[in-house]
């Protein structure tokens, strides 16, 4: 059973093209839209006077694929014709008639270039899923090897690096910086990333080394810019501490990002407690009472099942697993005394709401009970909040510092693309997806350009 149904079709390009005569049909599957370019206003388009005389040669005809979201394929065919004419010196000019909106010697539609770019960097669907979904959904055929030179041609059309970074300042003022790093898949080198407090992904560069003499060139192009800033995350590089005094100077603040921190202070703490487990273990098979040996087989298997959750902040626990920490901490002391060393940590930056604050909460941690049988890594986190004790409570100093950074989400972005994309070949590849990726996130750059308009022809 079949039904005749008038539908009408708009395109981009139809819209774009209002002085060619374009009429549709169905042809062996496809729904081909014609496009008769030799009656377009050339003068106008060539930007001539109508008293310029145009001469005429052969005509060419050639078809253009398109999206489609309906059963066939949609296809243009672009009729078109060469011609020249003569300039001020009398010397011909040559010239062929063409659509807007199409790229001729690609034979795609712009907006089927600029949908492929869209689920190549925002969805991060990859060369291979692109030129499959593409196929499948909207019966275009593109190679992966023609969607990667698209990449490097769209990103030639966006700004640059600079102008990028100017175009963000105006539209939203940048006064936070939020610095890390990340190391591609394959590379010797790390790679710079700096966010603001927007959630944009600034910029990117490679170095060789993560020290000052690397860090500083990179800062110095955002002051150079004309960007201001108040403030500064980083982890605990001291290179990026250094390098932030010498080209901004101590009128910026300098906070050290609070997952960094924990994530150094629990790193020693985890060494002990996988230490501590072990000698569970260990105890459990030199002991000849049978009930004793069975009790210290099942707090090193409990120690073991549920590792991560000794280190789990007491607010972020379900009722089951507030229940096992309990039974853990009454069959094992000094469990009891890791949870506590944990919650004074914890209390340094979450309850204290000033500086004094937490200087007098780093004292009381300073005075609670260590494993005297292996003190060194509590006395190892106790150092390292007391020598960076400085720049870990900007927070508690400045107004409008926080105590988190937003580095960690500019990674994810990063390291996603990278995956999808099975690692950059090249510093330019990585460029080119950011800044079109910037584009298309922060700078309103838009798969189609202009409102829609009304439907010019229809198809039967």
């Amino acid at each position: 059973m079949s039904f005749y149904l008038k539908v009408p079709i708009s395109t981009e390009v139809i819209e774009s093209n209002p002085d060619c005569k374009i009429k549709g049909r169905y042809e062996k599957g496809k729904l081909v839209i014609i496009i008769n370019t030799r009656s377009e206003n050339i003068h106008q388009r060539l930007g001539l006077g109508t008293k310029t005389h145009l001469y005429w040669g052969k005509k060419r005809s050639f078809e253009i694929q398109e999206l489609s979201s309906v059963l066939w394929p949609i296809r243009y065919r672009i009729l078109a014709r060469e011609g020249y004419y003569l300039d001020n010196q009398n010397k011909k000019v040559y010239f062929t008639t063409n659509a807007i909106g199409i790229d001729q010697h690609r034979h795609v539609s712009k907006v089927l270039m600029r949908s492929a770019i869209l689920l190549l960097v925002v969805a991060g669907m990859g060369f291979r899923r692109t030129s499959w979904l593409l196929k499948i959904l909207f019966h275009v055929n593109v190679s992966k090897s023609s969607l990667q030179r698209w990449v490097g041609e769209v990103a030639d059309e966006v700004p640059n690096r600079d102008k990028i970074i100017e175009l963000l300042n105006e539209k939203h003022k940048i006064s936070e910086g939020h610095l890390d790093e990340f190391f591609p898949l394959g590379m010797n080198h790390c790679v710079l990333v700096l966010k603001d407090e927007h959630g944009r992904i600034l910029a990117t560069q490679k170095v060789d080394k993560r020290d000052e003499e690397n860090v500083k060139p990179f800062l110095q192009k955002f002051k150079d810019l004309g960007v201001s800033f108040r403030a500064f995350y980083t982890d605990g590089c001291k290179a990026y501490y250094n390098a932030i005094r010498e080209i901004f100077g101590t009128s910026v603040a300098i906070q050290y990002d609070y997952f960094h921190i924990i994530q150094n202070a629990w790193r020693h703490l985890w060494k002990w407690s996988v230490s501590h487990r072990r000698d569970v273990k260990s105890r459990s098979k030199k002991v000849n009472s049978k009930w004793y040996k069975k009790k210290l087989e099942t707090l090193a298997t409990s120690l073991w099942k549920n590792r991560y959750l000794l280190f789990k902040a007491e607010e972020k626990l379900t009722p089951e697993e507030r229940i096992c920490l309990t039974e853990i901490v009454e069959a094992d002391h000094k469990i009891g005394i890791l949870r506590a060393f944990l919650s004074g940590v914890w209390n340094i930056f979450e309850n204290s709401q000033d500086e004094i604050d937490a200087k007098i909460a780093l004292e009381i941690l300073k005075q609670k009970e260590f494993d005297k049988q292996n003190p060194k890594q509590f006395q190892k986190v106790i150092n390292f909040l007391e020598g960076n004790f400085e720049w870990m409570t900007a927070f508690l100093r400045y107004d409008n510092v926080k105590r988190n950074s937003l580095s960690e989400t500019g990674m994810r972005v990063l390291r996603r693309l990278e995956l999808e994309h099975d690692g950059f070949r090249s510093e330019k590849g990585r460029e080119d997806f950011l800044r079109i990726y910037q584009a298309i996130k922060y700078l309103g750059w838009k798969v189609h350009r202009g409102p829609p308009k009304k439907p010019k022809i229809m198809m039967g």
